[in-house]
């Protein structure tokens, strides 16, 4: 009977160190999330500052007299995964009334650099493969 007590009583012991463990660490794990969610939040704000500014400096190249390639800006957000503000945009080259190409690119809001590239339209031909294979890529770059 004293054995049944004392093992007993061991087992309600770790019973509570183990409930107490997963308590613990289920607080810890929602604090973390909404901490990310915070972060996030402020970094997609931030992104949003940049939108401006790249309109902006497509707006200045469509107008030229002159200008062959035309930019059109698509979409900007906050990548987990550069830890950065991409968008992505086109450009179309040509002609202003026969555009022979068209390509997507994604770029990085704060260094400019270009980060892949995809031709959609081809000498008047439309890619889908390339357009589809881009458009994932996108994807892959939003995403956690």
């Amino acid at each position: 009977m004293n054995k049944l007590i004392k093992y007993g009583g061991l087992l309600l012991i770790v019973i509570l160190i183990i409930s107490v463990y997963y308590n613990f660490k289920s607080r810890n794990s929602s604090t973390e999330i909404q901490k990310t969610q915070e972060v996030s939040f402020e970094k997609k704000q931030e992104c949003a500052t940049y939108k401006k500014q790249i309109e902006d400096k497509f707006e200045r190249n469509n107008n030229g007299e002159t200008a062959i390639e035309y930019y059109y800006f698509d979409k900007i957000f906050y990548s987990p995964k550069q830890d950065s503000c991409l968008y992505v945009y086109s450009g179309s080259f040509g002609i202003k009334a026969k555009e022979r190409y068209t390509t997507l690119y994604l770029a990085d809001a704060l260094s400019g650099d270009i980060i892949t590239q995809a031709t959609s339209i081809s000498e008047g031909k439309f890619m889908y493969d390339a357009q589809n294979n881009f458009n994932q890529l996108v994807k892959s770059y939003e995403i956690q």
